[in-house]
């Protein structure tokens, strides 16, 4: 069977991407592969996540080693150029797309003052140039955002090839200037629970926000939207990141009815006895696992239509779709939902027969075992 490294910025749980690096890293070595780890850093539940592997190393030790032994490395976020050329030329290496990062020096994607989303090919000039508009951080200096980040996309852009969870971020890469010959969508493999979580329909209804709180995951734009939420309820807002202050002081006119839960390890948890989840992401998702594990729940989902998140969000089906940045049809399709809580239901059972369909263990496991056993 094959034996694959995975090479990551992070061991441990930040967000979306290590949680599908753990999910797939445990499935994959289930049926037989063998899945090794390389890190820059170690952060929160980091033995927890190098668990799901058969070996761990930083990246600096797989460099100096070489990795020869390897059918694939799968780049899946690393921000040093000579890193990505020392694992690229030790043997085939395709780049996993989960975020913007790569071709995008602000890693969102969408403008700094419109906040509007791009759809730019990435031009040096150009994206240095709007990358320092954005807010001050360390690494927001001339060198990062012109020849260092130019340096990584170069390195970048040389690797084999390239994996994608959704047709939107294929055609993101081919905009970009990667050959589409080169793009291999692998669907993700999510866990569909025996029975749905049911939602109550007593007391007060609770619904979800879930993800880093950061700008591009738009909690800001939903407590906007809570203003006009006419249905009494409760916002469950699960996660931590840079905005939590900024979010809990645009929170406070809102009293009671938003509820801030922190990092949670099992965000499955969180999908339990609620009545919606709500996508309210300013940026352009590549994918978004949280919507198509909160359909696995039966839960609907109010979301913006960005990025990919019409390839499970059905209209009508899954739950309500609304235009980009509009918080006044946010607050009508929750109110939609949360006086009609059979509505709601159906939209989740249906969701969960999407997620069965589209979102099996076995076409996760025959995608990775076709791509590694591929000739490059």
């Amino acid at each position: 069977m094959p034996r694959i490294r995975f090479v990551n910025q992070y061991a441990g749980i930040i967000g979306g991407i290590e949680r599908y690096m753990e999910r797939t890293a445990l499935l994959l070595r289930r049926n037989g592969f063998t899945v090794d780890c390389c890190y820059a850093e170690k952060t929160q539940d980091s033995e927890r996540f190098l668990a799901a592997f058969d070996r761990a190393e930083t990246i600096a030790g797989a460099v100096k080693r070489g990795g020869g032994e390897y059918d694939l490395t799968v780049l899946h976020k690393v921000r040093d150029a000579a890193s990505v050329r020392a694992l690229r030329d030790a043997g085939r290496t395709a780049v996993f797309v989960h975020d913007h990062e790569y071709y995008c020096p602000r890693r969102s994607y969408y403008y700094p003052v419109s906040r509007k989303n791009c759809s730019r090919a990435y031009c040096e000039f150009l994206c240095g140039c709007c990358a320092m508009l954005r807010r001050p951080a360390p690494d927001n200096t001339l060198r990062a955002n012109f020849g260092g980040f130019a340096s990584l996309w170069k390195e970048i852009r040389a690797c084999h090839e390239f994996i994608v969870l959704s047709g939107f971020m294929r055609e993101i890469l081919v905009r970009q200037g990667i050959p589409a010959e080169k793009i291999r969508l692998i669907p993700p493999a999510i866990a569909v629970p025996d029975t749905a979580s049911p939602a109550g329909t007593d007391g007060t209804p609770h619904i979800l926000a879930i993800g880093q709180l950061i700008r591009g995951k738009g909690v800001d734009l939903l407590l906007s939207a809570m203003h006009g939420v006419k249905t009494p309820c409760v916002l469950d807002v699960v996660g931590t990141g840079n905005d939590e202050d900024w979010l809990k002081q645009l929170a406070e006119p809102l009293g009671k009815s938003v509820v801030f839960h922190g990092y949670s390890p099992d965000p499955d948890d969180a999908f339990r006895g609620v009545r919606a989840v709500v996508l309210p992401w300013r940026w352009q998702e590549p994918f978004g696992l949280v919507g198509p594990e909160a359909l696995a729940h039966g839960v609907p989902l109010v979301g913006f239509d960005v990025g990919a998140v019409r390839e499970y969000l059905v209209d009508g089906r899954t739950g309500v779709l609304v235009p980009p940045g509009d918080t006044g049809a946010m607050a009508r399709a929750i109110d939609r939902l949360l006086n009609d809580p059979e509505e709601a239901r159906a939209m989740g059972l249906f969701g969960r027969e999407l997620v069965s369909a589209r979102f099996p263990d076995d076409a996760m496991v025959r995608g990775w075992s076709d791509f590694a056993g591929g000739a490059a």
